[in-house]
């Protein structure tokens, strides 16, 4: 709905216009003043979207009044009616950039062609702004999300730019296990609009990687269990209409906009429980399994006792004692899950040191634990490696830098191929969520990040150095997607391939 204001001294005259006004169509709300003084008043109350005016007035004639109204609010939409036929008045009504001049009596054919006219020019602007300040929110967003720290950004934009910031109080991550977002997924508003009954909040939302989406949750007072009741239901929602499976992490409450970037980091932390927690969807957990009433063994000692279980043959102390040091590892007393699995290959070592020829036996049970992609299925080759005692940990160890610098070396030569965690991590040998450790370690972002800003540098070369059409451009890049592929490259350089090419 759009506030016109009507402006004229005659009461048969405003009735008259509003009257037509109905008759259009459009939907308005009516604000009516006998003079430009007391329709100055009014819009220095409450702004208008168009103003309909007079020219000859008591007080403050239309041309002051619009001189004014202008000042105030500088897309208000201008149109002058008069008696007059005067062309020093359709001058002065051009000088500001006033729609039409219209002589009364009003024509109604005439003023329904421009009242459409304009009402059409507000929605294109509106549209315009509305896309505008979507593409400066999710630049905002990612750059924070990437720990620049919110004293930089303020530094950057004036403070009304960066209040949208101020409204969120919550995140919910999502994360998939593979590029969802640009292939499944193409239109992001389609996307985020499949929550509005669903989640009872205000909220934006934002892609910040194909396999990683946040929502940013607007003015929420709630405690966490009725948040995590919410991602439940996102998970729900995502696995009936495209049939995957998705994992949540609800952040703590966020204290202000500088707080944005350590809310986010907490929540991809905790989804590293995962591991631990094979059929849980939604971080963190509420209530961990936690180990029966048995006997605890300092942490550091463990391997030591099982490794005496093992050279004094015997199977039910260490039967015994590897019951207690998976309960350890299943609630995470070791904090990691890269480190639980670093724990239970030094397992296999220690059970095994002693058998000849158990070389290529142990060999594949390590690389089966290190691509166990749930705690439950590490346990099953642990047992199965007490009840057969045939392995030993010889496996050969790449070191991580290494490991990164094979992947970071597969990025660049396929970056317009299909990549993904899982693709890269059967080239080097690892489990997913090992490499996506590791390459975090080394390179301080994640592997879909990595990806991202290869094929944003990639694209960025080929926009200077080539004359390929922006569709080309995309296609060369690894994107399917072209309208996806220029909003990624907006939200990491700030404008579009074609402005950037320009």
């Amino acid at each position: 709905m759009y506030r016109f204001m009507i402006a004229d001294d005659e009461d048969e005259e405003r009735r008259g216009i509003q009257f037509l006004l109905n008759r259009s169509g459009f939907s308005f709300e009516f604000v009516e003043a006998v003079d430009g003084r007391e329709a100055l008043m009014e819009l220095q109350k409450q702004p208008a979207d168009i103003l309909f005016t007079d020219v000859k007035m008591p007080f403050m004639d239309g041309i002051e009044l619009a001189t004014e109204a202008r000042k105030l609010y500088p897309d208000i939409q201008i149109i002058f009616f008069s008696g007059y036929d005067d062309f020093e008045f359709v001058k002065r009504a051009l000088s500001l950039q006033a729609v039409d001049y219209i002589l009364k009596p009003v024509n109604p054919s005439e003023l329904e062609k421009i009242i459409t006219m304009v009402v059409e020019r507000m929605g294109k602007e509106r549209k315009e702004s509305s896309l505008n300040r979507q593409f400066h929110k999710n630049y905002v967003l990612s750059r924070l999300l990437s720990q620049v720290p919110f004293g930089k950004l303020s530094q950057e934009y004036d403070r009304e730019r960066l209040r949208f910031l101020e409204d969120y109080t919550r995140l919910i991550l999502m994360e998939f296990d593979e590029d969802f977002f640009g292939v499944e997924a193409a239109d992001m508003r389609t996307f985020a609009g499949l929550f509005k009954g669903v989640i009872p909040f205000d909220y934006d939302f934002l892609d910040l990687t194909p396999s990683q989406g946040i929502f940013f949750l607007k003015s929420v007072s709630r405690e966490d269990d009725y948040v995590k009741e919410v991602a439940r239901c996102i998970h729900l929602e995502v696995e009936k209409e495209y049939k995957k499976s998705c994992y949540l992490s609800v952040s703590r409450k966020i204290a202000g906009p500088e707080d944005i970037g350590r809310a986010y980091e907490s929540a991809e932390s905790a989804l590293e429980e995962r591991f631990f927690y094979k059929e849980s969807y939604v971080y963190p957990l509420s209530e961990k399994k936690q180990p029966e009433n048995r006997p605890v063994v300092n942490d550091g000692r463990i391997p030591q006792v099982i490794e005496k279980d093992v050279a004094c043959h015997d199977v039910y102390s260490l039967k015994k004692d590897m019951s207690i040091l998976l309960d350890q590892c299943r609630s995470n007393s070791f904090q990691s899950y890269i480190y639980t699995r670093f724990i239970c290959a030094n397992l296999l070592q220690i059970l095994f040191q002693d058998i000849p020829d158990s070389g290529l036996k142990l060999a594949g049970m390590v690389e089966d634990i290190y691509s166990c992609t749930s705690f439950d299925d590490l346990e099953k080759i642990l047992w199965s490696a007490v009840e057969e005692l045939e392995a030993q940990l010889t496996p050969e160890k790449d070191s991580p830098k290494h490991t990164v610098a094979l992947v970071e070396q597969y990025i660049r030569e396929h970056y317009q191929d299909v990549l993904s965690l899982d693709i890269l991590a059967e080239k080097v040998y690892l489990t997913p969520h090992y490499l996506s450790s590791i390459f975090i370690q080394e390179k301080g972002i994640g592997i879909n990040k990595y990806i991202k800003n290869a094929r944003m540098e990639k694209a960025r070369e080929l926009l200077l150095s080539t004359n390929m059409k922006i569709s080309d451009v995309c296609e060369q890049v690894g994107y399917s997607n072209l309208s996806y592929f220029c909003r990624s490259f907006r939200n990491e350089y700030g404008v579009t391939p074609d402005q950037y090419r320009r």
